[in-house]
């Protein structure tokens, strides 16, 4: 497969001179001597590299949206949550946007899974230096963009259970101990998908760009983060053994294979119901009515080739 970018090309661009990474060090999986290594390596390979780190929730976002070109690269340090904050700025500076890269060290680093990253920051950075890119399809929920998914009905209750405290200390048992409590209390609500003309009800949906889920998991097999479109995946029932076997199901790669499972393409689609409580990109988020759709323009981003 050839990688392309998603950008016109000029002359002396496919060279990466100059790297600006941002990381949050408050979040989860904050590793210093992994930005001193990425920085460092990137010194010896003689590419230019700057290091900030945010004071403040939506620093990230106004860093990446005051970027003047000075940079051929922003690379965030952190998980899918930090990520989603820089692309909120990128998407601002339309053709002018940087390279967007990943030094993993999330919760669940679903998008590194996605580009199939390496999670060594000396490795990383020989793969930014190499320039492999490839386009990055985003969604948009109400206008705001998002680089995974957007969902509501279960798995947005399990987001909002877990405090950003619970979820440093505990990472992804803090989800998993969250949802474990939720199924057995048995307080989901209907979710009411409006998709392309058709009411579905449910008692979860996601809407994706992304093959993966929850790190490594396959939620669906007929997309990628690097092509666009988007897939909605709905659970009929969250009854514990329903929930118990979706989550062995997502571990094989075969959730589409469950019953009660739907894995279709969308193009148009708003969630409505009672209480639903919605997350984006593994986030928390207010509950918007919104319509889902995807973002026309894709950005740019390191990776590694995948099928």
């Amino acid at each position: 497969m050839t990688l392309t970018a998603t950008r016109p090309i000029h002359p002396g661009d496919a060279a990466v001179r100059s790297v600006l990474v941002v990381a949050n060090p408050v979040a989860g999986g904050f590793r210093y001597r992994a930005l001193e290594r990425f920085a460092g390596r990137l010194d010896d390979l003689g590419i230019r590299c700057e290091v900030v780190l945010t004071r403040y929730a939506g620093h990230l976002t106004e860093i990446a949206r005051g970027l003047d070109g000075r940079h051929d690269a922003l690379v965030v340090g952190g998980g899918d949550g930090s990520i989603n904050e820089a692309v909120q700025g990128l998407v601002t500076l339309g053709a002018a946007a940087p390279t967007l890269g990943v030094l993993p060290f999330g919760t669940a680093n679903v998008l590194a899974h996605e580009l199939a990253l390496p999670f060594s920051p000396v490795a990383m950075a020989d793969l930014v230096s190499d320039g492999a890119t490839g386009p990055l399809h985003l969604g948009r929920v109400g206008g705001r963009p998002f680089v995974l998914m957007v969902s509501a009905g279960f798995d947005g209750d399990v987001v909002h259970a877990v405090d950003a405290a619970t979820k440093r200390r505990w990472g992804k048992l803090a989800y998993a101990g969250a949802a474990l409590r939720l199924a057995l209390a048995r307080r989901g609500r209907d979710v009411v998908v409006e998709a392309d003309g058709r009411r579905i009800t449910c008692r979860l949906a996601v809407v994706t760009t992304a093959r993966f889920y929850g790190g490594p998991l396959t939620i669906t097999r007929a997309t990628h983060a690097t092509r666009p479109g988007l897939r909605l995946v709905t659970l009929a029932d969250d009854a514990p053994g329903t929930l118990a076997k979706a989550a062995v199901a997502l571990g094989l790669g075969r959730l589409d294979r469950l019953a009660g499972v739907s894995d279709v393409p969308v193009e148009k689609v708003r969630f409505l119901g009672e209480g639903i409580r919605m997350q984006v990109d593994g986030d928390r988020m207010d509950t918007d009515h919104g319509l889902v759709e995807a973002d026309p323009v894709p950005l740019r981003v390191f990776r590694r080739e995948v099928d």
